[in-house]
């Protein structure tokens, strides 16, 4: 190439798709398809450009030279991904991309490895540089997409499965992508299109089979789910993971012995890894209605154990020092709380709804969700915008050195991600933040919003912590507590009593509603809550089966439980479970009495 070609400015993307498309139509697809991968290299976002990249077929994809011994090495890589040995995909991929970075399958090949160890960002990286060098292969955009929705980016991971559609329209694998992202997004009217469009590229693919049913629950759309569970039975006879979306639909239609006999039948080696513990769970779940404890508690405690196989558990040393180290710094926090100043409020007050996991936050937001004056998030980490910055071990002196203009931008920048969420402003209406572990960040709530009201969500301290434990929560550093039942025990004591110290220090306005009182009468239990809000309860409040049913998606764990009528099977459940607890219940029996339920009737 001439030193005057190398200097010339490459070509924008108007000029560069003319050419590409002068080129083609000349039948020099090669020069054409590294054109617009040099374009795409410069500008991922040219969809135009992937959709003409992937028409070129073969010519789509770089060709570099490769000696015979990298030849090997390639194939080698691919013959240990399918194997997933990872241990041999990492070094190898490395030393041959660095030979050969043109090889997008091998870069896509050494995401996945790094992923597998772990390293997140360099995956992020390698999947990065796979698209860039080969944008028409639709697993880089698949893989990249899946990373991301793990790290709690679904946004970005809808961005990148869209981009493989451009390439891929009719690979299921990247139709399962954008639809789970865009579960995650609450859009579930979308998701469950593409998630349709993945078994009818793939009839016989059990995991788009699996997305599918599993969004179509988390939508609510049962005679749709159940349908379309007939029609994945038909296509994939025999399939274990569709058993399991059977002995759900059973348990959930009360038929715990058919449930039972199903999933004992399986052999839980021939599901993948991830998804042992699901088995489990529901085995759980068909011994715990068929009343026999111990089982149950068996196959929880099985559960946990392949959660943990499948990933360790993060995050322990560092959730329990936070909380260490804010009890210890306590008393530096001013008492009384922090004054209330108008200028404080910018116009709005947020209530905030609190309580530990499985108090019944959720069944409460359903309730609320009935009166058009209330408004309610799912469960968003929207405090980090209030805490960013905050150590733990200087809680008292970060939040005192915060200015008023630092404060007033962290409102800012809460309000503005609370009603980006939400889809709307949130006006005269009340703004209910639902996220249990709100309880943990009280101080800096209280710094932000003076006079901030709280509603705390109470259950019996055993139900919570057993039912923790029987749960099969997405992995993260908070709900990894809860895999084993002497870590959920204590951390549900030193939550608390980190709770009730903030309380008692700030002088925080709390409003109680119990769990117990929801299921039993929910007009009278929610009243002390509405007045606190300065609304009224409305009659058709109490049909909360007809607001959860009217959400598009329900996240938490509890999103099977809240669109049936009210039912009391869980409440007292821990006392058939009495045995199982002994081991933990001098860390809950001091807060049986604190929080008022030694005395209620069990």
């Amino acid at each position: 190439m001439s030193s005057s070609a190398k200097d010339r400015p490459a070509p924008d993307a108007a000029q560069a798709l003319a050419q590409a498309n002068a080129l083609i139509s000349a039948q020099r697809k090669p020069e054409a398809a590294a054109l617009l991968r040099g374009l795409l290299a410069r500008n991922s976002g040219s969809a135009e450009a992937r959709r003409r990249l992937a028409a070129l077929g073969a010519a789509a994809h770089p060709a570099p030279r490769l000696t015979a011994a990298e030849t090997r090495e390639r194939k080698a890589i691919g013959t240990a991904l399918r194997a997933r040995d990872w241990q041999a995909v990492l070094p190898r991929a490395q030393a041959l991309l660095k030979r050969q970075p043109l090889l997008g399958d091998v870069a896509n090949a050494l995401g996945l490895a790094l992923r597998a160890a772990g390293r997140n960002n360099d995956a992020l990286r390698a999947f990065d540089h796979a698209i860039r060098t080969d944008p028409a292969l639709p697993d880089s955009y698949v893989n990249m997409s899946m990373l991301l929705r793990s790290l709690s980016q679904p946004a970005a991971a809808r961005d990148a499965a869209l981009a493989g559609l451009d390439v891929a329209p009719g690979n299921a694998g990247v139709r399962m992508a954008a639809g789970l992202a865009l579960l995650e997004l609450e859009d579930a009217d979308r998701a469950i299109i593409h998630l349709r469009e993945a078994t009818r590229s793939a009839p016989r693919d059990v995991l788009a089979w699996d997305a599918l049913l599993r969004a179509l629950d988390l939508a609510n759309r049962n005679d749709e789910a159940a349908d379309a569970l007939d029609a994945a039975e038909a296509a994939c006879p025999g399939a274990p993971m569709i058993a399991l979306h059977r002995a759900a639909r059973d348990l959930r239609e009360d038929r715990a012995e058919d449930a039972l006999t199903l999933l004992d039948a399986q052999d839980p080696t021939a599901l993948p890894p991830e998804t042992r513990g699901v088995r489990e769970q529901l085995r759980g779940r068909a011994l715990d209605k068929l009343d026999r404890p111990a089982e149950a508690f068996a196959a929880f405690d099985e559960m946990n154990a392949h959660r943990l196989r499948a990933r360790p558990a993060v995050g322990g040393p560092q959730f329990h020092g936070a909380m260490r180290h804010k009890l210890a710094g306590l008393d530096a926090l001013p008492s009384g709380g922090w004054p209330a100043d108008a200028a404080e409020t910018d116009g709005w007050q947020p209530v905030f709804m609190a309580g530990f996991p499985r108090s019944g936050t959720t069944l409460a937001d359903t309730f609320l969700r009935g009166h058009p004056d209330i408004l309610l998030t799912e469960e968003r980490p929207f405090s980090q915008t209030l805490t960013r910055g905050i150590d733990p071990a200087r809680e008292a002196h970060d939040l005192a050195n915060l200015g008023t203009e630092e404060r007033a931008a962290r409102r800012a920048a809460y309000r503005a991600r609370f009603e980006t969420d939400l889809g709307q402003q949130v006006g005269n209406r009340s703004a209910i933040d639902r996220l249990p572990f709100n309880m943990l960040n009280a101080a800096a709530i209280a710094r932000m919003f003076p006079g901030a009201k709280f509603i705390l969500v109470l259950r019996h301290p055993c139900d919570v912590v057993l039912s923790c434990f029987m749960q099969n929560f997405t992995a993260n550093e908070a709900m990894d507590r809860f895999l084993d039942l002497s870590e959920a025990a204590e951390t549900y004591d030193r939550s608390f009593t980190l709770w009730q110290r903030y309380r008692e220090r700030l002088e925080l306005d709390v409003t109680e509603l119990r769990y117990e009182d929801m299921i039993v009468d929910p007009a009278r239990a929610f009243a002390p809550v509405m007045a606190a809000l300065g609304r009224d309860w409305r009659p058709d409040m109490a049909d909360h089966r007809r607001a959860a049913q009217s959400r598009a998606v329900i996240q938490t764990a509890s999103y099977a439980q809240v669109t049936r009528g009210l039912y009391r099977d869980a409440e007292n459940r821990w006392q058939r479970y009495r045995d199982q607890l002994a081991p933990v219940m001098d860390r809950l029996t001091p807060w049986m009495e604190t929080l008022g339920y030694s005395g209620r009737a069990q």
